[in-house]
């Protein structure tokens, strides 16, 4: 009997795990991800092709496990009955706070319209949407724009508003009393929209890409911001540049000396898919150069746009936008397994390493102590509650047995 109990137990803890993991997002493109303490949060974005449905969807896949890309298979957990979520699309994100532990919202549309509310965070220790509240020269609200953090300052280059088609060159930056200042320089690059960002080791803000007066840029002057002096400076690249393109994504690889950047359009709209789909760009020459890159594996996502990629442990994955193939918003994820710099390779098996720390995040963060204790505590409830309702049920079926005696209705005699 004791082993009939182990299997009922079992059998409850899968069903458990099974609805505890049943969400499933609906495709969407131009939302936001954001990579925080083994937890790939996605916030918002369109699930319309014409962009006139904007989702306040909010939800994460746990990264602390394996798993596999199939739709049916990834971990997610929703945190869309959390309030003040904000509804957003083509915004900027970034991971702030002392401890790297808050993401930041920037700008985007509305849906049709600009909001008045250019920033909001959500905190990831006590799971809180705010609207922040900055002071000084405040900065319009465009988007299209990929905010850096560095040191306590926020980094917000360019964008553009569609509604009134401005394109903005500036640079704003919010300290941490958060207060904007604003920076114009002489040999600032022109303002832009759809580009990407990065921040190098050394300081220097790496921006690429992206749209100048609605045509694509081309990819073989990289714009270098250095934080620690304030100067703008360009560099030409070196190689066999890829096509011009806006709305792509980028990533550092793991020993942050190249840039790794992924899908967009060469012009605007849905059917102008920049080429080659993946480039990847040495910054450990001087000039940067384009170099060749061996990629392989059988899971070879599709030319996306406005999708997000992001470094978690030894992947880099790619996740929803506007699939080329299908003509269609995705709702798939990809790996790109990037390990071993002398060969990517396209995987369908999200593994974790053995001698990985899983606490690893592309910058340091921590777990808040009371959410430990309380997951803790909550667990060991659950558990003893479980383990006492089927001890419960076992005395009295004991003590009963089964029946065959039934309960006379009309009808039955």
């Amino acid at each position: 009997m004791i082993e009939n109990l182990s299997y009922i137990l079992l059998l409850i803890l899968q069903l458990f795990t099974v609805f505890a993991y049943s969400y499933t997002p609906i495709p969407r493109s131009g939302h936001l991800s954001a990579f925080i303490n083994n937890k790939l949060y996605f916030i918002s974005g369109s699930t319309t092709l014409d962009r006139a449905v904007i989702s306040n969807d909010f939800f994460y896949i746990d990264c602390s496990m394996s798993f596999s890309s199939s739709i049916d298979s990834i971990p997610y957990t929703s945190l869309s009955n959390l309030n003040g979520i904000p509804s957003i699309d083509v915004a900027g994100s970034a991971v702030i706070g002392p401890y790297n532990d808050i993401i930041l919202t920037f700008g985007g549309s509305y849906g049709g319209s600009y909001d008045n509310q250019l920033i909001y965070t959500f905190d990831t220790k006590n799971s809180t949407w705010n609207s922040l509240t900055t002071y000084g020269i405040l900065p319009p609200i465009r988007k299209g724009v990929r905010p850096v953090f560095s040191y306590g300052r926020l980094y917000a280059f360019s964008g553009f508003n569609n509604f009134n088609g401005a394109y903005y060159n500036s640079l704003d930056i919010l300290d941490t009393r958060f207060n904007w200042s604003n920076i114009t320089l002489s040999n600032a690059p022109p303002g832009r929209d759809g580009y990407v960002s990065a921040l190098l080791p050394n300081g220097n803000i790496l921006y690429l890409g992206g749209y100048v007066s609605e045509q694509t840029v081309g990819l073989d002057i990289v714009y270098l911001y250095d934080t620690n002096n304030n100067l703008w400076q360009n560099m030409s690249t070196a190689g066999t540049t890829p096509e011009s393109r806006g709305y792509f994504t980028s990533v550092l690889n793991l020993k942050k000396n190249r840039l790794i950047i992924y899908g967009g359009e060469s012009n605007r709209g849905y059917y102008h898919a920049a080429f080659p789909t993946l480039a990847v760009l040495d910054l450990s020459s001087t000039p940067f150069t384009w170099i060749s890159q061996k990629v392989t594996g059988n899971f070879i996502p599709s030319h996306l746009l406005l999708h997000t990629a992001n470094v978690v442990h030894n992947y880099m994955i790619l996740a929803y936008g506007f699939n080329y193939q299908t003509s269609l918003l995705s709702n798939d994820i990809y790996l790109l397994d990037i390990s071993n710099d002398s060969e990517y390779k396209w995987v369908e098996e999200f593994k974790l390493n053995q001698n990985q720390s899983l606490n690893r995040t592309q910058n340091s963060s921590t777990i808040g102590l009371g959410v430990l204790i309380g997951s803790i505590i909550a667990a060991v409830v659950s558990t003893a509650s479980l383990i006492y309702g089927i001890s419960a049920f076992y005395k009295w079926y004991k003590v009963n047995g089964y029946s065959n005696k039934f309960v006379a209705t009309p009808g039955t005699i």
